[in-house]
């Protein structure tokens, strides 16, 4: 027996923190994919395998569905498998189960492209193969989401979860009242370029959810002002994007951008820290930039409907030593 799945990673192309509010968002689905295989093993253990360490970890799963960790505890990523573990609840014996997230990483450093979310959909489809309950597909997302936030500890959108599972390259994501996931897959104009420049500095999403939060409720009055606003300029590019109109698709992604940095300013979120200098690189293009996800560093996004710009730029990129790709 062996079972092999995957899910791809994910980046914001637009709608980072009003995705918590109701607003539309835009999420973009990367190239990059994290596997996860199970295979027999013919021991009295289990063993967990990760890409990360190249180390080995010998388990049992207990009655009580936690896992004792006969030798060392794998943290993070041995945390996604305790949560689904516990969502399925059903214990095994003699089985190893590998993660691959080789693409997910650069020189030894996390890409913020929704590893953990990825990570939480494939386990998710290996588990579902390996005890045959033929899961519909809202219920791998459903059972992926719950996985996802009980390890990360977070009540998070779930958009990520959802564009690891979808094979779609854009979707339109939106949280309604009741807490449930409306998406629906949408077309990007063809002219419209879309590059992820990867940062040295990151910070966990958690700790900007925090941050975020934290402003929010400081700022009550103005926050529901600012909110208002950007789920406006969300509406906007969505309806834009059903004409193909990467023009005005590009005005609204911009005024969106603003208004999130005068968010990030007033919350003292830090959105924007460690952006700069590709701000400025594209600036002197023309070419639109902006962080993507949680901020902080990590990742930001290239996006123009000029080839030759977005060129001159990477140009730029590639003298100071940025790495990039095409999403």
């Amino acid at each position: 027996m062996k079972i092999d799945t995957k899910a791809s990673g994910k980046v914001f192309f637009t709608g980072e923190y009003m995705a918590l509010e109701g607003g539309k968002s835009i999420i973009l689905s990367t190239p990059q994919e994290a596997r996860v295989s199970l295979t027999e093993n013919n021991k009295p253990h289990n063993i967990f395998n990760t890409s990360i360490s190249n180390n080995s970890y010998p388990f049992m799963v207990k009655d009580n569905l936690n896992i004792n960790w006969l030798k060392k505890d794998p943290k993070e990523l041995g945390t996604i498998l305790q949560q689904s573990i516990r969502k399925f609840k059903k214990t095994f014996t003699g089985k190893t189960i590998s993660i691959d997230t080789n693409e997910f990483f650069f020189q030894k450093k996390k890409i913020g492209i929704g590893s953990s979310a990825a990570i939480s959909v494939a386990i998710t489809m290996a588990f579902n193969k390996f005890y045959e309950m033929s899961l519909a597909p809202q219920q791998i997302i459903d059972y992926s989401i719950e996985t996802h936030r009980n390890a990360q500890n977070s009540k998070g959108s779930g958009f990520d979860v959802v564009a690891s599972y979808e094979e779609a390259r854009a979707l339109s994501c939106r949280l309604m009242n009741s807490s449930k996931l409306e998406y629906n897959q949408v077309e990007l104009p063809d002219d419209l370029i879309v590059i992820a420049v990867l940062n040295d500095t990151s910070i966990e999403t958690s700790r900007m959810i925090d941050r975020y939060q934290t402003g929010k409720e400081k700022h009550p009055s103005y926050f529901l002002k600012q909110a208002k606003k950007m789920k406006m300029e969300l509406d906007y590019i969505h309806s834009f994007i059903s004409k193909k109109d990467s023009n005005s698709i590009l005005k609204h992604l911009r005024a969106y951008n603003d208004l999130l940095l005068d968010l990030d300013r007033k919350l003292n979120i830090g959105i924007f820290d460690n952006h700069d200098e590709v701000t400025r690189l594209a600036e002197n293009e023309g070419v639109f930039y902006k962080p993507s996800g949680s901020g902080g560093g990590d990742l930001g996004l290239l996006i123009s409907n000029e080839s030759m710009r977005i060129e001159e730029v990477c140009s730029s990129l590639n003298l100071r030593g940025f790495k990039y790709f095409e999403v």
